[in-house]
């Protein structure tokens, strides 16, 4: 959903509710405490840029982003943006885009030609993204408005089978043959490592990862991992990466999140938005790193068998 942004609010939806205080706002980067991702999302359309409720990027910054992740998959059909009251050009040629990729920061999604009222026809996502390619920009924010319905909504967890058993699994190493890459799909969430039901990638690898293949594309709606029950640590900014491509043993796949940390012998769940694929893979980014997983479960549906 392309649009070259206008200096005014650009449309309103009457007919379907402002989607947009459900999710959660990032940007590209952040000048100040006063010019957070949220001010675009905070019910506030006051324009004034020095009243504290509007969006700003860093200073000649090359192609700043605002995004908007919605809590699942959702029919937009209108988005509106208000403008700052002074430097109004910065936002021109600005583009929004709406889809389920998380691939450079959402920012690869598809967009419409321009269009007079900024409708979205119900274009699907649960990103919404604010986009100003170019060099030395600044974009600003005063308020974003999401007009859409939940009607295609991602499925909860709980209504959908854990898929992960089908699948094959393999990692980039194996420590032992107690610590085989298939220890994650095999039932048992033990989180005492030395039980012997999970995963360990060799010690100090670049870039570990474990992948697991489905035996078909699935649309994915949420992956929960489970951490071994010390050294827990070593799993921060692991990415789950969802997709048909098995380029770079499936790591070059589009994101569906980053795992910040999870506590020892805890299990956290991502949601991923229905994003299709049938590579799901947990990859740990950087030098002398060690990935152990003690249950991995993939939760989703057929799209299509191959």
């Amino acid at each position: 959903c392309k649009y070259y942004l206008l200096q005014v609010l650009l449309f309103i939806s009457a007919s379907l509710p402002n989607v947009a205080p459900s999710g959660t706002a990032s940007q590209s980067t952040t000048l100040s405490d006063s010019a957070r991702a949220w001010n675009a999302i905070d019910g506030k359309s006051d324009p004034v840029y020095y009243h504290g409720s509007c969006t700003h990027t860093a200073h000649d910054q090359s192609d700043p982003w605002w995004r908007l992740l919605l809590p699942g998959i959702y029919r937009i059909t209108a988005v509106s943006v208000t403008n700052r009251d002074e430097l109004a050009e910065r936002i021109n040629n600005a583009e929004i885009r709406i889809g389920n990729s998380a691939e450079n920061n959402g920012n690869n999604n598809p967009r419409l030609s321009r269009t007079a009222t900024f409708q979205c026809g119900g274009m699907e996502g649960r990103f919404v993204n604010v986009y100003l390619p170019g060099a030395a920009k600044v974009l600003t924010l005063c308020e974003v408005e999401v007009y859409g319905d939940t009607s295609s909504k991602s499925e909860d967890t709980a209504s959908l089978p854990n898929v992960a058993p089908s699948g094959t699994a393999s990692q980039s190493t194996t420590l032992s043959d107690s610590a085989r890459a298939w220890k994650a799909i095999d039932g048992n969430s033990d989180p005492v490592y030395y039980h012997g039901s999970c995963t360990h990638t060799a010690h100090d690898q670049s870039d570990p990862w474990w992948r697991l293949l489905l035996p078909g594309i699935y649309r994915i709606t949420a992956v929960s991992v489970t951490n071994r029950d010390e050294l827990a640590e070593r799993i921060n900014n692991a990415e789950i990466r969802i997709g048909n491509s098995a380029e770079n043993n499936g790591n070059n796949n589009p994101r569906c999140a980053v795992i910040p940390s999870i506590p020892a012998a805890q299990t956290a769940t991502f949601q991923c938005g229905g994003m299709e694929g049938r590579f799901v893979n947990v990859y740990l980014p950087g030098a002398a790193k060690v990935l152990t997983l003690c249950e991995v479960e993939v939760y989703g549906g057929t799209v299509r068998r191959l």
